[in-house]
């Protein structure tokens, strides 16, 4: 009798603590949202589609499909907060360099059809780290951090392209600017350009 309450004691410690790892768990992937969320909020300060953001970003920490190991991994915020980053420097410059005066119809369009490709690519990397929550994976838990460390690579570069996309294109509406201003002078002092 003393051996089977002992057997059955151990069993309930084991419980206790397994549940207790798991609230714990639990505990930090909501402390980790929130800390996420709050950071991506905090970058979203212009960008129109907030809501939107931030819903890939619950689905992420609140699935159960997926190992708290690779929910509390560096690189899944880290692919969250580039993308927030990357909306927030479309939000600010795509307006603003689109609409420049010295631009034709046509190539502010090309500048807004650029800016929305780079934003697609960029939700699209988000919609694979989402897929891998709500879907079940037969990845591994390597395979699952490796897949997860090469979408923060990619969304780190896709947000590189996207600050290369806007100084290139200051850039050349600076350079047409300053064309035009030596257009206009040379006319104006020389009678032609």
């Amino acid at each position: 009798m003393k051996a089977s309450t002992l057997l059955l004691l151990a069993g309930l410690a084991t419980l206790g603590t397994s549940c207790g790892q798991d609230a714990a768990s639990k505990k930090l992937a909501d402390e980790t949202e929130a800390r996420v969320v709050a950071s991506i909020k905090q970058v979203l300060v212009q960008a129109p589609a907030q809501a939107g953001a931030l819903n890939p970003v619950h689905t992420w920490y609140q699935s159960s499909e997926v190992p708290n190991i690779i929910k509390l991994d560096p690189g899944a915020e880290a692919v969250y907060k580039a993308h927030a980053s990357i909306l927030q420097e479309v939000a600010t410059n795509e307006t603003k360099l689109a609409s420049d005066p010295i631009l034709t119809p046509a190539q502010g369009q090309g500048i807004r059809s650029g800016y929305q490709k780079l934003v697609d690519e960029s939700t699209g990397n988000v919609a694979q780290l989402t897929n891998l929550a709500s879907n079940k994976t037969t990845m591994s838990e390597a395979e699952q951090r490796t897949f997860v460390g090469e979408l923060a690579k990619k969304e780190n570069h896709q947000l590189e392209l996207v600050r290369y996309f806007t100084r290139r294109t200051a850039s050349t509406i600076d350079l047409k600017t300053r064309q035009q201003k030596s257009d206009e002078y040379n006319i104006k002092m020389w009678g032609h350009k």
